[in-house]
């Protein structure tokens, strides 16, 4: 059995809290609940009540408990004395799609360096959200800032990032405080590829609107320059439009809001390495200080 769900079980029982255990060892509640679950089913008993007010151990597991928690110190001993402890070496992998690199990840790399000066960060930076996906799959990546998130990977929603209509000054629409989405029908949208969601593409199926076609991956940068140029307009999340100013256009909010999540992922195959596990928790505490819209209860989305 993977000793991973050990150290959860363990982590969950002294906590008190499945949700604070998963925080702590970087997991999503997801993950975590199918973690205690699938060990519940490969040892054939119940492990944990699970209630709103936390967790507590059944008959079963208060026998498990003490040989469980036993296993997990000794897997610390162990990594210890690799010297896994040593989180100030190694390298992470990390995919970001292009708003949270333009927008975020100059200041946590820079703030990041200034504790571990000698871990390797390796970017690679995402137009569209499928191929983040794919780098997974293929192990480009250790860990990854995305939207749209697969819901195959251990996943921790970040912050809201609502959408904005944006267009050129002159544009009809700029009278309006919000745009609804009736107000779109018949309008020319220009939509990059960072734009493309589940919930743009619905609005665009209401307005039966016209779109400018395109081959290949339109970046945010020529979108926004075509509503510059009265193209046509585009809805754009708020991260990435903060990302590249806002000369040449207008912007309003949709209303009723629509809005992305920002996740943080990590492969659920991957045994975290200390140093991955440690950036993790430093780029979270870094989005809680300096992000707006901050999702503070994960446990909801």
């Amino acid at each position: 059995m993977d000793v991973n769900k050990y150290i959860l079980f363990v982590r969950a029982v002294e906590t008190g809290n499945l949700s604070k255990a998963a925080a702590q060892l970087s997991y999503s509640q997801t993950a975590a609940s199918h973690m205690i679950s699938s060990m519940e089913e490969e040892l054939g008993i119940k492990l944990l009540y699970r209630g709103r007010n936390g967790v507590s151990l059944t008959e079963e597991g208060e026998r498990i408990y003490p040989l469980a928690r036993e296993l997990a110190e000794k897997e610390d001993a162990i990594r210890i004395l690799a010297g896994e402890e040593k989180i100030h070496h190694g390298r992470i992998r990390i995919g970001v799609i292009t708003s949270v690199a333009v927008k975020w990840m100059p200041r946590i790399i820079m703030e990041f360096r200034k504790l571990y000066p000698f871990v390797e960060l390796n970017l690679n930076d995402a137009i569209h959200y499928e191929i983040m996906k794919d780098w997974f799959s293929k192990d480009v990546i250790d860990c990854a800032f995305t939207a749209e998130a697969s819901r195959k990977d251990n996943e921790i929603p970040l912050v809201k990032d609502p959408y904005y209509v944006i267009m050129s000054p002159d544009h009809p629409l700029g009278s309006y405080e919000t745009i609804t989405p009736q107000l779109l029908k018949g309008e020319t949208f220009v939509i990059p590829s960072e734009g493309t969601s589940y919930s743009v593409g619905k609005i665009l199926r209401q307005a039966k609107g016209k779109l400018i076609e395109h081959n290949g991956f339109l970046s945010d940068q020529a979108a926004i320059a075509m509503v510059c140029g009265g193209c046509g307009i585009s809805i754009l999340p708020k991260l990435v439009l903060d990302s590249y100013g806002s000369d040449g256009y207008i912007r309003r909010i949709l209303d009723p809001e629509v809005h992305r999540i920002i996740y943080f992922c990590i492969s659920s195959r991957k045994v975290l390495h200390p140093t991955i596990r440690c950036f993790s928790s430093f780029a979270r505490e870094w989005i809680k200080k300096n992000a707006e819209n901050v999702i503070e209860d994960s446990e909801k989305w």
